[in-house]
């Protein structure tokens, strides 16, 4: 099936015109393509503006999608399977509503040219790879081909390549995903994530890797996960449940000292060695006495939790889930402990909040905050 005609059911899936035969293969074609997962996300909030409500802007989408269709050489007949000669002035009214969907969607999916699966050039390379991404601001949850879930967080990537499943169970993230993994015993699930890599046969946990953070985090809810840090390929840490492992990203290196002196200075030799000693903790998770949730993962649950941070760690968390750039310029409340959640609030109803607690002023031009005394 072409991506035309894809787009074409999944538009009539919005506009309540497919029907139950229609939705089986819709869905099918999803989880055979989850590497669309990520323009489907984008294209179903595109559909939840007035261009999708409001008839004068939905057929101005649709004139400039045939525009388009016509200058791409994609036939209207072809997409629709009818010809419009043989349809009725009603079937073509009703006809138009899904189509017209399919007008706003296109041209929303051409606003979004960059995503790689409408890139030739990227097409290639997913021949062989599968690569889901959510933007900041945004999440997305994927069936992986075993049957195992992935939730990613905002500003995130989890890719695997195609035969996933058949030999092997190996997938690579960067930035922050919840995993439920089904079990196999014969094929244990290996994740590769900064500068740690985990192995499980089947259970439920949080990997927090964003290449950014001073930190590389794995909480584990249940089961039992085994992680190998990079530059300790022989050391294998396992976690029990309700245990967080902290992996600073940081490289310390040693000094070798050479206590001949340089014959022309003087001065003692001082070199620095390749040897890495990464700094490693396993801490409980931090459940709030509330109702027993996790912090680390309430996340999924569209919680942004944070529990004794300082506030420079809020504000990247922040801007991550609010889709801003945020710039704390006195460093003395950069360091200032903070705990709370945010659920429903704005990026401006939750600065307003943390002013509560911190004694700082905020400017906001557009997505950037200049945060002050």
């Amino acid at each position: 099936m072409s991506q035309e005609q894809f787009w074409v059911l999944f538009s009539k899936k919005l506009t309540g015109e497919a029907s139950a035969e229609e939705l089986a293969l819709l869905e099918t074609l999803i989880q055979a393509h989850p590497e669309w997962q990520y323009a489907i996300q984008n294209l179903e909030d595109l559909w939840k503006t007035k261009a999708a409500t409001d008839p004068i802007t939905g057929e101005d989408a649709y004139m400039l999608h045939l525009h388009r269709m016509t200058e791409m050489q994609i036939s209207f007949d072809d997409i629709t399977g009818r010809s419009g000669n043989s349809v009725g002035k009603e079937k073509r009214s009703r006809r138009w509503y899904w189509v017209a969907a399919s007008a706003v969607l296109l041209a929303g999916l051409l606003a979004f040219s960059s995503f790689y699966l409408f890139n030739r050039k990227t097409e290639e390379v997913a021949q062989h790879v599968n690569e889901i991404s959510t933007r900041p601001g945004s999440k997305s949850k994927v069936q992986l081909p075993d049957g195992s879930v992935v939730w990613l967080n905002a500003g995130s990537k989890l890719t695997y390549t195609k035969d996933f499943g058949k030999e092997t169970r190996d997938v690579t993230l960067i930035g922050e995903g919840f995993f439920d993994v089904t079990k196999n015993p014969g094929k244990p699930f290996i994740i590769s994530a900064a500068n740690i890599k985990i192995k499980v046969l089947g259970t439920a946990f949080n990997v927090k890797a964003y290449p950014e953070d001073k930190q590389t985090e794995t909480s584990l809810i249940r089961g039992s996960i085994e992680v190998t840090i990079r530059n300790r390929p022989n050391d294998k840490i396992i976690l029990s449940p309700s245990e967080k492992l902290v992996v600073e990203n940081s490289e310390a290196k040693v000094e070798q000292v050479d206590k001949s002196a340089d014959k022309t200075t003087g001065n003692i030799k001082r070199t620095e060695l390749p040897v890495i000693s990464t700094l490693v903790a396993i801490n409980k998770l931090k459940y709030n006495p509330a109702d027993s949730t996790v912090a680390e993962v309430q996340w999924v649950n569209n919680k942004l939790v944070f529990r004794d941070e300082s506030f420079s760690e809020v504000a990247v968390r922040m801007e991550r889930w609010y889709d801003v750039q945020i710039a704390i310029e006195d460093p003395g409340i950069s360091d200032v402990r903070l705990t709370g959640v945010f659920e429903s609030e704005t990026i401006i109803q939750a600065l307003e909040a943390l002013k509560e607690s911190i004694a700082f002023q905020y400017e906001k031009a557009g997505n950037r905050i200049i945060i002050h005394r």
